[in-house]
């Protein structure tokens, strides 16, 4: 619609407003409006095997029904007029005639006709019948107004089909693209789900800071604020792994928190500067138990959601959900069936061909220029950053299938604990599905002296660098120093899970009111 039109219809619609009051209705009424039936339970009420009613036939009962919802459609045609009512459940046709609609109470017939338009949200009452067309209905007796809709409301067929304003004004794309409000109502019960797995699971699902003195837990830049008060910088948490930890540390034994983080990254398909993220600790247990708590809770929320289904389609391509693997003969306590486990030293060799455990740093650079890598300086200075650097550039896009990549370079990986047979590894693991990492997750390390050792060398990468190295956290050493068991942690991309379960392409779609540069702007 041109905003010359727009504004007309504006125009109109407050004239109304202005005719509503002028007549004593309160276009907004401050009273409480509750209704008897959803439109899903007036449809279920004449469906059978429950009452049927036949065409032009009303119930003969007159089951008093009241409903609540928007006006999507809207005709008239003499003294009948026709309406479909809206709610968060579906649609149902009111049918209202002259002769029963009286204004006493409510609207009158001709108030009705005149100053309502479709975006309005309003209150019914009536009985259900059958039009002579056969289409079940709600013969109204009375009509009431609860908001009057000012600015004009998304076409009914074609809804709101611009990706810049169903994002920046997500209430238009909710209100007029039913699709969108089913994702986003999955998203709630894929959160649900998340929660009631670890909370039956018994983990205790506790809340850390999300203003920090030391931003940590992941290799992300943080966002900047300042507290007045203290009149000291604070930073948006990027990730809530740390103080998680030192929970452990003080006694917890399985903890969770689900909720938003932070970081000053760039905008794309897969990233938003805030997103949902799950993360999990528990004590006693090493990365290959916390990598089947992954595929627990991914897959009790598939069920929940799509059913037992083994695979779905994502973007044009069949995503098998399927735990088909057996990795005891190779990881004797990692029992039953799993996704695909690849070491990032095999997934490398079998994409590229390089052989990371038979290479030196000299001929390991030469034969990844080679392959066209952008190498900076740092992935050249140990065969680990060149390992990570051939696989996030060639490998990590190919594994399509949910695949498990573990044993990575200790360089990268600052948290987690050295593994306990490969020198310059650690016991870390990565869930890759459609090209996209959607967890993280390691046996953590407890040791304090080595995690200070660590923390010193994120210092110097950041020194040479690496503007997201990690800080030094003395807090979380002295944490780590009162003594934490051994103890298995990940973290889950809730919006990726999100994406993956309603194939939605981008996750600006699956989060309610992202990040946008028009807003910023504004």
């Amino acid at each position: 619609m041109a905003k010359s039109e727009t504004r007309n219809e504006v125009e109109v619609r407050s004239k109304k407003v202005d005719e509503l009051r002028a007549q004593g209705i309160d276009p907004y009424p401050s009273k409480a409006f509750q209704r008897s039936h959803t439109t899903q339970q007036v449809i279920d009420l004449f469906s059978p095997p429950a009452k049927e009613l036949e065409a032009g036939e009303a119930d003969p009962d007159a089951k008093l029904l009241k409903v609540c919802g928007r006006i999507t459609s809207k005709r008239d045609s003499g003294s009948i007029g026709f309406i479909n009512l809206t709610d968060e459940t579906g649609k149902i046709q009111l049918k209202i005639e002259k002769k029963l609609v009286t204004g006493d109470p409510g609207l009158s017939f001709k108030q009705i006709q005149k100053l309502l338009d479709v975006g309005d949200f309003i209150s019914a009452e009536g009985i259900g019948c059958r039009t002579n067309r056969g289409e079940l209905s709600i013969q109204v007796n009375k009509l009431e107004v609860i908001s009057k809709a000012i600015i004009p409301f998304p076409d009914s067929y074609y809804g709101v089909n611009d990706p810049e304003i169903c994002r920046r004004h997500r209430e238009m794309d909710l209100a007029g693209n039913a699709e969108s409000l089913q994702r986003f109502r999955m998203r709630s019960k894929i959160l649900q789900s998340i929660r009631s797995y670890l909370w039956d699971a018994g983990f205790d699902e506790i809340e850390t800071p999300t203003l920090q003195a030391i931003y940590g837990g992941a290799a992300a830049r943080p966002f900047v604020t300042h507290h007045n008060a203290l009149d000291v910088d604070l930073y948006l948490r990027i990730a809530t792994e740390l103080f998680l930890k030192r929970a452990i540390c003080g006694g917890f034994e399985r903890v969770f928190e689900l909720g938003r983080v932070f970081r000053n990254e760039g905008i794309d398909s897969t990233h938003n500067p805030e997103f949902t993220s799950l993360e999990v600790y528990q004590a006693y247990a090493d990365y290959f138990e916390i990598l089947g708590l992954v595929e627990d809770v991914i897959c009790y929320s598939m069920t929940n959601i799509l059913g037992d289904l083994k695979e779905i389609e994502y973007q044009g391509q069949t995503i098998s959900l399927e735990r088909k693997y057996d990795h005891s003969q190779k990881y004797p306590n990692f029992t039953g069936k799993h996704w695909q486990v690849k070491t990032m030293v095999e997934a490398v060799k079998d994409e590229t061909g390089l052989d990371f455990d038979n290479l030196e740093l000299a001929e390991a650079i030469e034969a990844a220029e080679k392959l066209n890598l952008k190498l900076s300086k740092l992935e050249t200075q140990s065969l680990g950053y060149l390992l990570y650097a051939v696989f996030d550039q060639k490998v990590e896009s190919t594994l399509i299938q949910p695949t498990f990549i573990i044993d990575f370079p200790v360089e990268v990986s600052p948290l987690a604990k050295r593994h306990h047979s490969k020198p310059g590894f650690v016991e870390r693991f990565e869930l890759f599905i459609h090209g996209t990492e959607y967890s993280n997750g390691f046996s953590e390390l407890n040791d304090p002296q080595d995690q200070r050792k660590r923390f010193e060398e994120q210092i110097a990468q950041r020194e040479a660098g690496d503007d997201e190295a990690h800080p030094m956290d003395e807090d979380f050493i002295q944490a780590l120093s009162l003594g934490m068991p051994n103890c298995g942690g990940m973290g889950i991309g809730v919006d990726r899970v999100v994406m993956l379960l309603t194939n939605t392409q981008s996750i600006r779609d699956v989060i309610m009111f992202p990040t946008m540069r028009s807003t910023l702007k504004d």
